[in-house]
């Protein structure tokens, strides 16, 4: 797998990693790929543009799920 470090710019978490292995950590601590995704989402809403940012970073599939719940919030 790819690695990844994304810096998320938002009060109290600044550095999304994904390592060769899969693992995600938060400011070094390790995490679900579950909250990897909710705080890459969070974080890039309120940079304005996080379509980009996600459809960069993450599987077509796990991008079209998240694309479908901001449509969703946004209805």
């Amino acid at each position: 797998m790819k690695r990844l470090k994304v810096c998320l710019h938002k009060k109290n978490a600044h550095t999304l990693e994904r390592n060769e292995r899969g693992e995600w950590t938060l400011d070094g601590k390790a995490i679900a790929q579950e909250t990897a995704i909710s705080e890459l989402v969070e974080a890039v809403q309120d940079l304005g543009y996080w379509c980009q940012v996600a459809k960069d970073v993450l599987p077509t599939e796990q991008f079209e799920t998240v694309q479908e719940a901001y449509e969703y919030h946004e209805e």
